[in-house]
């Protein structure tokens, strides 16, 4: 991957444990973190006049000042890495691909909420949009996760050669995993056997790929005589956090499909929050 890993930052809690998985990251990978802010009203102003004043004349923002704490302290915590800082003016949804291209980033690590949200990444987020517009794969890093690892990672399969380009792009961050299962949800039970096959035919081209110690496949099948089971969207939420996952794979042409099945509808109160990091793919 390019050795470059750009890590947006509201200076909340959330976007903390992100920045903390980056550096882990670029740890093992040897890739240099940026942390990236824009400007809002709450981090150009500073908290008194005494420190206003005092910065006046130099035009600096509350965020410059906090963004440098936020990147000394990192470097303090994770010595050896490089660690770079970029405030620029704008909403985050506009700005950040651009710089995105033009700094020759690779990847881009955000928390699924920001300060004093507590909603799913997919109602609307920052990190919602940015997953569909970045030009790089972006890994949305869950509220008060710290344990980075990657034994066990999953992959929501339709059998489409996209899904092979993913775990390319996948394995090119992280070099490798040690299982990876791909999941199948079947509508109708007539179509099992036929999944079947088709399963067992994915996961041998799957197993080629270099990087990956084994494959296993989950097959599950919606339960309409279970009302907590009698869509695509909870089996599959189900059978997410049934298992001790450590990353969700997510193609870039599944991404759209991904955030349908988790909205809200008048029959269902459904929503995804994520509990494990999850990379959306952009190659």
């Amino acid at each position: 991957m390019k050795n470059k890993i750009l890590v947006p930052t509201d200076f909340s809690e959330n976007a903390l444990f992100a920045a903390q998985y980056a550096c882990k990251l670029a740890q093992k990978n040897a890739s240099i973190v940026t942390l990236y802010h824009c400007y809002t009203a709450l981090s150009s102003n500073f908290d008194s006049e005494e420190l206003a004043e005092k910065f006046e004349d130099d035009q600096i923002f509350k965020a410059d000042l906090l963004i440098e704490e936020l990147g000394n302290n990192l470097r303090e915590e994770f010595a050896g890495i490089g660690i770079e800082t970029q405030c620029e003016r704008g909403l985050l949804i506009e700005t950040l691909p651009g710089y995105a291209r033009r700094e020759n980033v690779g990847l881009i690590i955000m928390g699924t909420t920001g300060r004093g949200s507590n909603k799913s990444f997919v109602w609307g987020s920052n990190t919602s949009q940015i997953s569909a517009q970045s030009p790089v794969p972006v890994i949305a890093i869950p509220n008060k996760h710290t344990n980075f690892k990657l034994e066990k990672a999953a992959i929501l399969t339709n059998f489409k050669p996209e899904e092979l380009e993913t775990l390319k792009d996948f394995l090119d961050v992280f070099q490798q995993v040690r299982h990876l299962e791909i999941i199948h949800v079947v509508k109708d039970e007539k179509d099992i056997d036929q999944r079947k096959e088709k399963l067992a035919s994915w996961l041998f081209i799957i197993q080629e790929l270099n990087g990956i110690e084994e494959v296993s496949s989950t097959l599950e099948c919606i339960d309409e005589s279970d009302k907590e089971l009698d869509t695509v969207a909870e089996v599959i939420n189900n059978t997410i956090n049934r298992e001790d996952f450590d990353m969700i794979v997510v193609t870039k042409t599944r991404k759209s499909f991904f955030e349908r099945l988790f909205k809200k509808s008048v029959s269902k109160e459904l929503t995804l929050n994520l509990r494990k990091p999850t990379f959306f793919d952009n190659n």
